[in-house]
């Protein structure tokens, strides 16, 4: 049971094995564990009964260098990559799964607003961070 909490959660957990060639040219293999909580039943049900090379089938990544790449890529956690594109091909059958934050200008103009009558620099930072993230392209 988790601190603080009064009922019981448990949290499902999955492992698949990805090949790994490290400098020396040897092969390993790099295991990931990924959890699944109970909003994600439905998919860890699907998964369950996949081996590894059916999970890497699925989600089209072969390699454990081809899975960090595409996670640095998309900023995301090797397990959370994994987890969206297994909802995508097995849950959604195909269509995509929101993976990115939706923008509301208005609040960024007013967070912007705020930050600039700081003298902090960090705040003129973020402030010039956030209103590149509305600056027509």
């Amino acid at each position: 049971m988790r601190k603080g909490g009064n009922e019981k959660k448990k949290r499902k957990y999955l492992s698949v094995y990805f090949p790994l060639i490290d400098g020396d040219g040897k092969r390993h293999t790099k295991n990931l564990c990924i959890a699944f909580n109970d909003e994600e039943k439905p998919l860890f049900e699907k998964l369950e009964k996949l081996n590894s090379q059916e999970i890497k089938k699925a989600i089209g990544i072969f390699t454990y260098k081809r899975l960090m790449e595409l996670s640095e890529k998309e900023n995301r956690k090797p397990t959370e990559l994994i987890k969206i594109r297994l909802a995508e091909k097995l849950i959604h059958r195909g269509r995509r799964v929101k993976r990115n934050i939706e923008i509301n200008p208005a609040m960024i103009k007013k967070w912007v607003g705020v930050l600039n009558k700081s003298d902090n620099k960090i705040y003129g930072d973020i402030a010039e961070f956030l209103e590149s993230l509305i600056a027509p392209e």
